[in-house]
């Protein structure tokens, strides 16, 4: 099953080592996916050189997995916020609506599980973009 980590995810497991007790699952039951928005978020939220020294190893392994949004993404996620503005309802974080959208149907498009802190607004997205959602702490209790 492919499988998607939200930015949201990759920080947390950054700061606090989120990761350590299902990297063994992922292994041997997922196809781990990176998305360039993730590895774009990361890259500009770093403050140092320190921190990018951080990240890039991070990204290294997954170059050959890394799925870039296609036109046909952009306008599936812009539609979908749209469609959401419509209905009076909006994203915590209007500023990363767009991203979040792309994330969504990339994880759309292949058919992904995407692990996020950010539940509410992929929720919300799932509505107009078909796309599994999980938490951090749903994933990890998946057997």
């Amino acid at each position: 099953m492919n499988l998607i980590l939200d930015t949201s995810v990759w920080v947390s497991h950054l700061r606090h080592d989120a990761l350590a007790p299902v990297l063994s699952k992922i292994r041997d039951r997922y196809l781990l996916w990176f998305t360039s928005v993730t590895a774009a978020e990361l890259l500009a939220g770093c403050r140092s050189k320190t921190e990018r020294r951080v990240v890039s190893p991070l990204l290294k392994p997954f170059e050959h997995r890394t799925l870039t949004p296609g036109h046909a993404d952009y306008v599936r996620a812009a539609t979908a916020l749209s469609r959401l503005r419509e209905s009076a309802r909006s994203l915590s974080n209007p500023g990363a609506a767009l991203l979040d959208g792309l994330q969504a149907a990339v994880a759309g498009r292949i058919g992904a599980l995407i692990v996020t802190e950010n539940l509410r607004d992929f929720h919300a997205l799932h509505a107009h973009i078909p796309v599994r959602v999980a938490s951090l702490s749903e994933f990890q209790g998946r057997g």
